[in-house]
């Protein structure tokens, strides 16, 4: 199950799980107003993601 969270990067709201659940996790939150970066696998979780952080 997926869930909301804050991205690390732009602050705006995000998802982290297993992909399958975001517009749920996302409910109310206009498609203009969730950050757009990318996703990428978690480490020893298979099937989970999350946003991947970018260096600054």
């Amino acid at each position: 199950m997926c869930k909301q969270v804050d991205c690390p990067n732009d602050g705006k709201p995000t998802w982290w799980g297993c992909g399958a659940h975001i517009e749920i996790a996302l409910a109310g939150v206009p498609e203009q107003e969730r950050c757009q970066c990318p996703h990428v696998p978690v480490e020893g979780k298979p099937g989970v993601y999350e946003v991947r952080k970018q260096d600054k």
